[in-house]
């Protein structure tokens, strides 16, 4: 299930404490759900709004999510990457994305894209 969720955590929590399958959380903006969501072993989706320079929250819990439970996406046509904010997002932009979330999470940027590329075809079932 991809659950995008917006000031909205406890509903959030709530509706989805009953499921039992895999729980993508699409361009989280969320930082109070990641206990939640990391206690239910959900995979978290970080978008071009964590490289933002005000979004110090958003990478501290970027910083926090496990390994194998890491995913990047560009969330087209909004919220492009810093260095091409005010443009159209288009998925090329992504590697901006995973290169914020490699340096907060002290990590190398080609490896976290491996990673992530793997956690995907997991998440979704993919060959």
């Amino acid at each position: 299930m991809i659950v995008h969720s917006r000031a909205a955590e406890d509903e959030t929590a709530a509706l989805l404490e009953e499921f039992g399958g895999t729980v993508v959380l699409h361009c989280f903006s969320s930082p109070a759900l990641l206990p939640v969501a990391l206690e239910r072993g959900y995979y978290v989706s970080f978008a071009g709004n964590v490289t933002y320079p005000k979004a110090a929250e958003l990478r501290d819990a970027a910083a926090k999510v496990p390994q194998d439970r890491i995913l990047a996406e560009t969330d087209c046509p909004y919220l492009a990457p810093q260095p091409v904010r005010g443009k159209l997002n288009e998925p090329a932009y992504v590697v901006h994305t995973i290169t914020v979330l490699a340096e907060t999470r002290g990590e190398d940027a080609a490896e976290l894209g491996r990673r992530i590329g793997a956690n995907a075809a997991v998440a979704f079932g993919l060959p």
